[in-house]
């Protein structure tokens, strides 16, 4: 499967990323993430935005600027969420967003709608930086993994979630009808390397998470 990275302007710990440019099969700046792309040593193969915030790459000392997507500044969407578009109609089917998640709070809502919007169209997307990895589930069964992360957090979104199991967790759950008006399910933790998760019906934000250094 063609996996996509995609970098925005705003990431927050980048030094806490863990990950292999090799992985990817394109790498994709959205506007201001062409800076943080090279702070992360990353050469992006493709640039897409209407650069209002960041200066418009040079093709003479910006490779990938020979494949630039330009986009109006008054327009119906964000630099991420072209980016995501972008990478979706190349054939991505696996996108990793690294940011999208600190600064703005608008944007960062903004990008959970993202998330809703290719829910059931991709096989993967989710929104990471150094401290959190964040994605929609459609009902069914599913491993989360541990990976580098201290919590695992579950949020009904767009609605109850209902019949959610979770085990392998310090705070395990059996069909349990998860609503949207409470905190049950935030700062749960992952005893092992995965916890199965399952449910029957709505959409499920899980937030793996760790505290932010001060």
């Amino acid at each position: 499967m063609k996996k996509c990275l995609i970098v925005t302007a705003y990431l927050e710990g980048a030094e806490q990323l863990c990950f292999a440019p090799s992985d990817y099969d394109c790498i994709l700046c959205a506007d201001g993430g062409l800076p943080q792309a090279r702070k992360l040593g990353l050469a992006p193969d493709r640039l897409i935005g209407d650069f209002d915030s960041a200066p418009r790459p040079d093709p003479a000392t910006e490779p990938a600027a020979a494949d630039l997507v330009l986009l109006p500044c008054e327009k119906d969407v964000t630099d991420s969420e072209a980016a995501v578009d972008l990478a979706y109609e190349q054939g991505f089917r696996d996108i990793t967003v690294l940011g999208g998640l600190g600064g703005r709070f608008d944007h960062a809502m903004g990008n959970l709608g993202v998330l809703a919007k290719y829910l059931g169209r991709t096989d993967r997307l989710v929104l990471e930086d150094g401290y959190n990895r964040v994605f929609l589930l459609a009902p069914g069964s599913y491993t989360i993994p541990k990976d580098r992360f201290q919590y695992l957090g579950l949020i009904a979104y767009n609605g109850p979630v209902d019949g959610l199991s979770v085990s392998g967790v310090k705070y395990p759950l059996s069909g349990h009808r998860l609503t949207a008006d409470n905190t049950l399910g935030v700062s749960n933790q992952i005893l092992g390397d995965t916890a199965p998760l399952s449910f029957a019906d709505g959409t499920l934000l899980v937030i793996q998470s760790n505290d932010v250094a001060v």
